[in-house]
């Protein structure tokens, strides 16, 4: 779908995705170039390294201006078809002033891992290191042990997680059995994470986290919560600070916008808007959806939240995963915030089903860790505990483990649309 919606001319492939590319490139007629870029390569494609041997050492005489296109980023499509979206050189150059301006403080001769896949959030660290003169050490995927080794045997002093990650790390068993003293900064983004797990993180690591907050079609990272604001004691003010995604970066101005258009007085949920250089300049042969998103001349995110007075931004949920049952509004991430609070709860996925007597109803689907054991009755009752009435899942169902997308985001519409099969819409 993606070489067919931008068109793209030639695809680059490692030897593994050899087989799979080969059998979709009859229906992408728009590729004239397969090049392998590992391994030997098939009969078929080019080779990447005899390409590189007969090219020219000169640079193309081509001139670059800040506005030409430089990416198609698509979408990671947990709510659809990914959508292309389009970046300018102005845009790369602004969030690499972002990065570097903020509170990772790359030098020369440090090293960061990376185990998601490097065309969205986790690509983001790849130039900043880069131009400080640091390695950066790709992995072929997530692995708690493969990663813990790493960090010993390459001395890796940066991390970048998404939540998810954090979560299996703390719950390696042999966590402790591996010198992990060369770490300085742990980067996490991407989704939400919840306190508890934030909290027993610190512990573990100690004062090296740091968190941003961006997406797809604003770049990374919009807001950013420092390594100072990453505290297990003091005020109660300072400590709900771990709850949010931090503060706007340098080169962003960061809203909370009401339905009307109007911007929401400190407190007030609403949804996440953006001016910066970073933005997108639009989605690929999409007029509408450009329109819709680029409004008013702010960068619509979908995304609930609230600041406070001091300019701390506090993620509530997606504009389109809230529940409202009993004409209530409910976030799912509150919920799941509450469950992840429960010592057996692994992981956490809270979703609104129908309900005939309440429009929708809360359900929680969960995991739990190695060797724990917990009930549905007692997973409600715990959340009873955290959580107004009308909040509490009314159902839980336990699984091996969550779904997920390739950059560790869980899948809840795939969990949510069975139980909305045959409704004309995803609300009741």
């Amino acid at each position: 779908y993606i070489l067919n919606d931008s068109g793209a001319a030639a695809v680059m492939m490692g030897q593994e995705f050899v087989e799979v590319v080969g059998s979709i490139l009859p229906e992408a007629p728009s590729v004239r170039h397969a090049v392998c870029v590992t391994g030997t390569a098939p009969e078929a494609m080019l080779d990447y390294e005899a390409l590189k041997a007969e090219a020219s050492p000169e640079e193309p005489p081509i001139e670059i201006f800040e506005d030409d296109v430089i990416s198609l980023r698509y979408t990671s499509g947990t709510t659809g078809r990914p959508k292309g979206v389009v970046q300018d050189h102005k845009s790369n150059m602004t969030m690499l002033y972002n990065v570097l301006m903020g509170d990772l403080r790359i030098r020369e001769g440090d090293a960061v891992a990376l185990m998601g896949p490097v065309t969205h959030a986790s690509g983001s660290m790849i130039l900043p290191h880069i131009v400080r003169g640091a390695r950066v050490v790709i992995l072929s995927g997530f692995d708690t042990k493969t990663l813990l080794r790493t960090i010993e045997q390459e001395r890796i002093t940066t991390l970048y997680l998404v939540p998810t990650m954090i979560v299996f790390i703390l719950a390696e068993p042999d966590l402790d059995k591996y010198d992990l003293s060369s770490l300085k900064t742990i980067r996490y983004g991407a989704s939400p994470i919840a306190p508890e797990v934030l909290k027993r993180a610190i512990e573990v690591f100690g004062d090296v986290f740091i968190q941003g907050y961006g997406l797809t079609e604003g770049g990374m990272p919009l807001t950013a919560l420092s390594k100072e604001d990453h505290i297990l004691d003091g005020t109660e003010k300072k400590l709900k600070r771990l709850s949010s995604v931090g503060r706007e970066v340098l080169v962003a101005q960061v809203r909370i916008m009401d339905e009307d258009g109007s911007f929401s007085p400190p407190g007030r949920i609403g949804e996440i808007v953006i001016q910066s250089d970073q933005n997108m300049k639009a989605y690929w042969k999409n007029l509408e959806a450009t329109a819709e998103a680029l409004r008013g001349g702010w960068l619509h995110t979908r995304d609930m939240g609230y600041m406070d007075e001091e300019g701390y931004i506090y993620l509530v949920d997606r504009k389109d995963d809230m529940i409202i049952s009993g004409g209530f509004n409910i976030y799912p991430k509150e919920v799941e915030d509450a469950l992840y609070t429960h010592p057996a709860v692994l992981e956490a996925c809270v979703f609104g089903v129908p309900d005939d007597k309440w429009g929708e109803s809360v359900k929680a689907v969960v995991s739990l860790k190695q060797g724990m054991a917990a009930t549905e009755e007692e997973i409600i009752e715990h959340s009873r505990k955290h959580l107004a009435g009308y909040k509490k899942p009314r159902t839980v169902e336990f699984v091996d483990e969550l779904p997920k997308n390739p950059y560790g985001k869980v899948l809840r519409r795939q969990l949510k649309e069975p139980y909305w099969e045959g409704k004309s819409r995803k609300v009741n």
